[in-house]
């Protein structure tokens, strides 16, 4: 196996620190993928939940935030933590208001499928009102994600 001269190592470390910087200054912190399959945004980490849901963790392991649905709030919510900002209540509202409409196209869906004639029509327009505000909560997160992405 080959190993990397001292100087070279220092310069790479030299580099990635300054590019760390310049982000930092943007308002990124760099995300780190651990080997256990979280992800670490400065001293806070991203776990996904055994129900498919994510957390955010502190430096000690202490939950921060959970039941997060969308896995680019998690990672906005953190990368503001890292920052030192608030934790951002609107976002986390977007993706409760998602979850919930989640939750209630899966329920219209089932209910559809029992083909009730008698109210399947009100089903039909339940189920495509939960579709669009999960659709649109969606697009507000992932257009946030997009702005951060950007910056990068």
């Amino acid at each position: 196996m080959n190993t990397i001269p001292e100087e070279l190592y220092t310069r790479i470390k030299k580099v990635s620190d300054e590019v760390r910087k310049k982000l930092l200054v943007k308002g990124v912190v760099v995300p780190i993928k651990n080997k256990n399959g979280t992800i670490s945004i400065g001293h806070f980490t991203i776990v996904k939940e055994n129900n498919g849901s994510f957390s955010i963790l502190d430096y000690s392991n202490e939950i921060m935030v959970k039941h997060i649905n969308l896995p680019q709030t998690a990672i906005l919510v953190s990368n503001k933590l890292a920052l030192g900002l608030y934790k951002d209540t609107e976002l986390l509202e977007m993706d409760r208001r998602y979850g919930s409409a989640d939750f209630e196209e899966e329920l219209y869906k089932r209910a559809l499928n029992r083909k009730n004639s008698n109210v399947s029509s009100l089903y039909v327009s339940r189920y495509d009102d939960a579709k669009l505000k999960k659709a649109e909560n969606k697009r507000n997160i992932v257009r946030s994600f997009e702005k951060l992405i950007k910056l990068v």
